[in-house]
């Protein structure tokens, strides 16, 4: 099928398949498009170029041209103010979370939760604080999950006892875990329990054992009374389980606990934390007497304490230790009489019955025998004594103070000759006085100090590092400012001021040819429906006051068909587009 148009100069023949552009006179060939394709984009392209086509539209064109504008560069703004996010804690629990995310949210940071990853983010400028912050309200906890409730999940009656026994083992493991990270220097911690197979007989049982790995938060250490209180909250939770039989580690692989073999060789955490404490309190001393002669930052002292931990225990047995010679505790004393002749004698019978004899004067007299026994318990003065040394004597100090040389000569002036600078060994020894008194000197001990003036390196000034400017964030974020103001003018000026330009000389050309809506005014027709006019050149007369489009009404009104055709003619000659959209309308299948 072919179509000419009316006008001899833009005759084009379109073949079937083809669409035609008056513009470009280039035909494009739709056989591999599907033919409902086709009609829908020729549909929506005829639609918007009938909307764009439209007085009204062309007038609010440059104002809805400068909105979008606007709206794109604060969009564009928006963006490039928008800080990078960067993770807070990585690895948090659910919990955690949770409440992080509210106490930050309360604290007025744009908290944000990854989409991807569900960790929780804040802007990077202020994750430091973010981390104080948390810090502070004592987060994360790093509770651990499971628990006895756990032991009801996936419970069933053809359980066999092996796996009961093992969740009720992960269930304890974890009720400890979350026991022992509720201590404020604990974030994490993990407990593995060694339970071997109960026996009946008690000299067949096993003790159990276990290892608790802990994890404190940054910059807090675990003391050695929390290591104690783990290792007995630990025993007392597990059954047949002592003191002995717990490890507690920390997460780099530091055993915290003391063992036999290593407590004999070394002082535990105790002992050394008061051997510490003892030297720190010396050197404070010493400083604090010394900085007011010398100046601040003039001295430098080292203390060393040698403490005896031993500890002894004695006991005294002590006999008259007052030399009051014994003391008769108990006495006993026996005392017999026994007379000599009266006792009786002869046949037994009437003839012994008989009184005897008086005795003359020439006879014996009667007598009696007496026997005494004195026994006497004496007890010595006897004194018992128990004498329990507890350790920690001081055996040995040794201190060493360097005196910074050039703190007398800072303080000569121009008058005075410089080689009358630095310290004499008479305030040298003075010095020393002052040391010995205040750490207790004793020379049968074997104490020893020793005092010098030296000359301090002065410390050179640290440069400021330099950030590259690729890392620093202030610079990048200058560069996207300036960046995007850049691309916004190139925008207005190529884009936006050419768009207004052309909208704004198309509405001002349809005010100039058209009446409202591109319609001739009311005289104009009440003309062209006279019958005077009977020439092209007397139509063409008429419509030369507004280049106006036409109607169909008008075309209708003509009064002949060299009319109408003079008509058609002008109107492709006026507005060529407009009759081409009209034609591919008619030839469309």
């Amino acid at each position: 099928m072919a179509t000419t148009v009316a006008n001899p100069q833009d005759v084009t023949t379109t073949a079937p398949g083809t669409l035609v552009d008056n513009n470009s006179q280039a035909n494009v060939t739709n056989d591999n498009l599907p033919r409902p394709t086709v009609q829908q984009v020729a549909q929506t392209n005829a639609g918007l170029s009938s909307l764009l086509s439209q007085n009204a539209v062309r007038q609010a064109m440059p104002g809805i041209i400068v909105f979008l504008t606007v709206a794109l560069f604060l969009l564009a703004y928006s963006w490039i103010q928008e800080p990078p996010y960067k993770a807070v804690y990585p690895g948090m629990s659910e919990a955690d979370r949770q409440l992080a995310f509210t106490e930050l949210t309360s604290a007025d940071f744009r908290a944000q939760i990854d989409s991807s990853t569900g960790e929780l983010k804040v802007p990077s400028d202020r994750y430091h604080e973010a981390r104080l912050l948390l810090a502070s309200r004592g987060l994360p906890q790093g509770a651990a999950s499971g628990g006895i409730i756990s032991l009801s999940d996936d419970s069933a009656i053809t359980t066999s006892q092996f796996m009961e026994q093992v969740r009720y083992t992960a269930a304890i493991e974890n009720e400890l875990a979350r026991s022992i990270s509720q201590i404020n220097s604990i974030q994490s911690a993990r407990v593995h329990l060694a339970s071997p197979k109960e026996s009946v007989f008690v000299r067949n049982r096993t003790p159990a054992k276990a290892s608790v790995v802990v994890t404190p938060f940054p910059g807090r250490i675990v003391s050695s009374s929390q290591v104690q209180a783990i290792v007995h909250m630990v025993s007392s939770s597990v059954p047949y389980l002592s003191a002995e039989g717990v490890s507690v580690v920390d997460n780099r692989g530091k055993l915290l606990t003391d063992t036999p073999q290593f407590s004999s060789m070394q002082l535990n955490g105790e002992q050394m934390a008061h051997k510490i404490q003892m030297e720190d309190n010396l050197r404070n001393r010493i400083d604090s007497i010394l900085s007011p002669v010398v100046g601040i930052g003039n001295v430098r002292s080292e203390v060393d304490i040698q403490i005896d931990f031993t500890e002894t225990e004695s006991t005294f047995e002590d006999y008259d230790g007052n030399n009051a010679g014994p003391l008769a505790r108990s006495e006993i004393l026996n005392i017999e009489q026994k007379p000599i002749g009266g006792e009786a004698s002869g046949i037994p019978g009437a003839a012994s019955n008989t009184s005897p004899i008086a005795s003359g004067e020439g006879g014996q007299s009667t007598t009696n025998t007496t026997s005494s026994q004195t026994t006497r318990n004496y007890e010595m003065d006897r004194e018992i004594r128990y004498v329990r040394n507890t350790g920690a004597k001081v055996e040995k100090i040794s201190v060493a103070v360097v005196i910074n040389a050039n703190a007398r000569t800072s303080s000569v002036t121009d008058e005075t000759d410089s080689s009358d600078a630095g310290f004499s060994q008479e305030e040298l020894d003075r010095f020393s006085n002052l040391i010995k008194g205040v750490v207790g000197f004793d020379e049968e001990r074997g104490d020893n100090i020793e005092m010098v003036a030296i000359a301090f390196d002065e410390p050179e000034m640290l440069e400021e590092a330099i950030i590259p400017w690729y890392s620093n964030n202030q610079i990048l974020n200058i560069i996207k400012i300036i960046f995007g103001s850049i691309i916004f003018i190139v925008f207005l000026f190529f884009v936006v001021r050419p768009a207004i330009k052309n909208y704004s000389n198309l509405s001002g050309n349809a005010g100039t040819w058209a009446g409202k809506d591109g319609e001739l005014t009311a005289a104009e027709i009440s003309r062209l429906n006279s019958g005077d006019s009977s020439s092209i050149q007397d139509i063409k007369a008429k419509l030369k006051p507004k280049r106006s489009g036409l109607t169909a009404d008008m075309l209708d009104t003509a009064n002949t068909y060299d009319d109408k055709v003079a008509l058609v003619r002008l109107l492709v000659a006026e507005d060529s587009g407009r009759v081409a959209n009209v034609l591919k309308k008619m030839i469309r299948p």
